[in-house]
């Protein structure tokens, strides 16, 4: 049996759809799974416990490409289920053109309920349940169910070859000292950027944490802010702090991980101490490493961490910031018509370190 799962959308979305995999392959131990995925998410994938294989596939292609890459793909791959769970509608129209058998999925905007025999309904902007469990519950239109305590058996899982995860941290080892950083001290991660429209914490409080904290536990860690080239807005603020503070000099180094990839990256994040981060794909790749993590959060219904928290919720290992509000949008922030307007900055800085210290029991040292 071949399955292709369609979630050409961002790194999150794509790790908390892993799950429908891990039910899959319990389901059908011998099936040939694969994803069809934004080319930025194929590291993701790479000597996968419980995913076969990766196609990529580029969504801001014009129709004829993208016709002729899926044509490509069916040449070598025809699943007999193709699941549609995010992404491009034009890949379930193709799959509905060719005769695939069996087209499930989420069954929501027009298309969908044009092009999928085998779909779940789903209104998802309610928000009555975690990203990954609606992606399970998907899997009911091919008669596969779940029980709900069977859901930490299904988590998303990321490889990583000891021999490269080696080679990654000596070069970036090398890179850091040769920075002024002492690449003997553990590193703590803070990633300030992010996609969509989704609220984010200040800039400059990220600086300012880094700050307190050096203060509070001088000389005991490295501050990598890692980032890639499309999120330099958020790092103005925050660069602009810490350049005025003299003992912080030789104790930051900004990292950009779209240098050598979101493999390097990868193996550098997973030997970190913890990482710092809002509502974005890092958070979620930290979080499936097994790296301690304090993320921060929207209170907007549809940005909740009811929703789109990082799938692994034990306290031992993540922590969730949300402003203390009662916000009544659904949507999208409703600006100076709400009493709670500009409501991520009622998250101090000291909030963020007292999670920091706890998760990392550094009173206790």
């Amino acid at each position: 049996m071949k399955i292709l799962i369609n979630r050409t959308d961002a790194l999150g979305d794509t790790i908390l759809t892993v799950p429908m995999a891990a039910l899959l392959r319990e389901k059908f131990p011998t099936a040939d799974i694969r994803f069809l995925i934004s080319p930025i998410s194929r590291p993701l994938f790479d000597n996968h416990p419980y995913v076969d294989g990766v196609f990529t596939y580029q969504k801001k292609d014009g129709p004829l490409k993208k016709l002729k890459c899926l044509k490509n793909i069916l040449n070598e791959f025809t699943p007999d289920i193709y699941l549609f769970v995010g992404g491009d509608q034009l890949v379930s129209f193709y799959m509905w053109l060719k005769g695939i058998d069996k087209r499930g999925g989420l069954v929501s905007k027009w298309p969908s309920f044009l092009f999928l025999n085998s779909g779940v309904r789903q209104k998802r902007s309610l928000v009555t349940m975690h990203e990954s469990e609606y992606n399970l519950n998907l899997l009911k239109g091919l008669g596969i169910s779940y029980e709900n305590d069977e859901v930490l058996e299904f988590s998303p899982k990321i490889s990583i070859d000891d021999e490269q995860r080696e080679s990654s941290l000596k070069e970036f080892s090398e890179l850091i000292e040769a920075e002024g950083l002492n690449p003997q001290l553990p590193s703590i991660f803070i990633h300030p950027g992010m996609t969509g429209h989704t609220l984010n914490w200040s800039s400059r409080n990220y600086g300012r944490l880094i700050d307190k904290m050096e203060r509070r536990f001088p000389e005991q860690f490295n501050w990598i802010i890692s980032h890639t080239p499309s999120d330099q807005q958020y790092l103005v603020g925050l660069r602009d702090h810490i350049d005025k503070c003299d003992h912080l000099k030789s104790r930051v180094f900004y990292f950009d991980g779209a240098l050598k990839g979101l493999r390097d990256y990868m193996n550098i994040l997973s030997s970190a101490k913890a990482f710092i981060g809002p509502s974005t794909g890092t958070t979620h790749i930290a979080n499936t490493l097994g790296v301690k993590t304090v993320a921060i959060y929207s209170p907007i219904k549809v940005q909740s961490t009811l929703r789109w928290s990082p799938f692994n919720r034990d306290e031992e290992s993540l922590r969730l910031v949300v402003p203390d509000v009662v916000c009544g949008e659904r949507f999208k922030c409703a600006g100076n018509t709400c009493p709670y307007y500009e409501c991520m900055s009622k998250i101090e800085v000291q909030d963020i370190m007292n999670e920091l210290i706890n998760l990392l029991n550094l009173e206790n040292k």
